[in-house]
């Protein structure tokens, strides 16, 4: 059993670098919402719009801004960044997350020409012909790592990812279960009556620091390589298509999907089932909002929507003008029946 954790006010205003406001010996044994905080919980308020949830919240202590306005007397923690402190405060009190034993787990299929000293492989895992894993790196059950993969240090593989021949992985990746990094690009060339597949012999390269969600693909170049940039974190069930380049610290949300050979630029954030199709250039602080299609260049710094995507404010005079239409077609029939009438007359 996860024993549980346990942390007086001071402590944690210690850790978070903050001003305490409250009876430093007070116990808090975990860390909640202001609707779901009970008297031994520690709270957040993140912006001016929930600080008026303050007042009905039952937790402990409550970490606010410095220039919060509270009711006097309220127990709280005041730091710099409460959204920044609320990471830290969740990270403070996670339970355990299961690791793999470092070694090479009985079950485990290791090439002897793969190197994986200071590697935790687990149970069922495979790792083929001359694949790298990094010191410090965790493959949990039944992953499978294809020849030539290289794998950085200290990421994390949890299970059934599939990495395939000749992959290339940063240091500190996590990767979550169900991915599929390397398979054949979606290539096709229709020729005497069927579709001729196109060979796809280039790699997947991922960069340091990047986060891969459950059920997420990203396929291989047609030739040359498909690119994940530093700092890039996908959602689940998002299709990266081959050939793509992704800059750095790049968020692309469920269901996100990038079409073959298309380039984005840093920062660049996708709301979800967002997409850009193929052939096409986002260039840097791009923002792509929900269910919103890409089939154009997009410069830098704009905020796009739509089907396909057109300039945000474009967008909302669009949709004003569409909510007009019942009014303006029964205005042009009531025309119709003036103009009618006039020319009997």
């Amino acid at each position: 059993m996860t024993q549980k954790m346990n942390y007086s006010a001071g402590e944690i205003a210690e850790r978070l670098n903050g001003r305490l406001a409250c009876d430093a010996s007070l116990r808090i044994s975990g860390v909640a919402t202001l609707e779901e905080a009970d008297p031994s919980s520690i709270s957040w308020v993140g912006s001016e719009a929930t600080l008026s949830r303050m007042g009905s919240s039952q937790a402990a202590v409550i970490v606010v801004s410095h220039d919060a306005v509270v009711a006097e007397g309220s127990p709280v923690i005041r730091v710099d960044d409460p959204e920044m402190a609320a990471c830290m405060l969740l990270e403070l009190f996670a339970p355990p997350v299961d690791e793999v034993c470092m070694g090479i787990h009985e079950t485990a299929v290791v090439h002897a020409s793969a190197v994986v000293e200071g590697a935790a492989i687990g149970p069922y895992v495979t790792v083929g012909a001359g694949a790298e894993i990094g010191a410090g790196t965790q493959l949990h059950a039944s992953v499978y790592v294809g020849s030539e993969v290289n794998i950085g240090r200290d990421c994390v593989l949890w299970p059934h990812v599939v990495i395939r021949e000749r992959v290339q992985v940063g240091d500190r990746v996590i990767i979550h279960p169900h991915c599929t990094l390397g398979a054949d690009g979606f290539g096709y060339i229709f020729r005497e009556g069927r579709h001729q597949k196109i060979a796809q012999i280039g790699r997947v390269v991922i960069g340091d620091d990047v986060e891969i969600g459950a059920n997420t693909t990203i396929d291989r170049a047609k030739s040359g390589v498909t690119h994940v940039g530093a700092g890039t974190k996908i959602d689940n069930l998002c299709q990266i298509a081959h050939n793509v380049v992704i800059g750095q610290h790049c968020i692309l949300t469920g269901q996100t999907g990038i079409a073959g050979s298309t380039n984005i630029g840093d920062y660049v954030a996708f709301g979800g089932h967002g997409g850009a199709s193929d052939h096409v250039n986002i260039g840097h602080q791009v923002q792509v909002a929900a269910m919103s299609v890409v089939t154009r260049d997009v410069e830098d710094g704009q905020v796009v929507r739509g089907v396909p995507c057109v300039p945000n404010s474009q967008f909302v005079r669009e949709q004003a003008a569409v909510r007009k239409l019942p009014a303006l077609l029964k205005r042009v029939h009531e025309l119709e029946k003036r103009l009618a009438e006039i020319e009997k007359q």
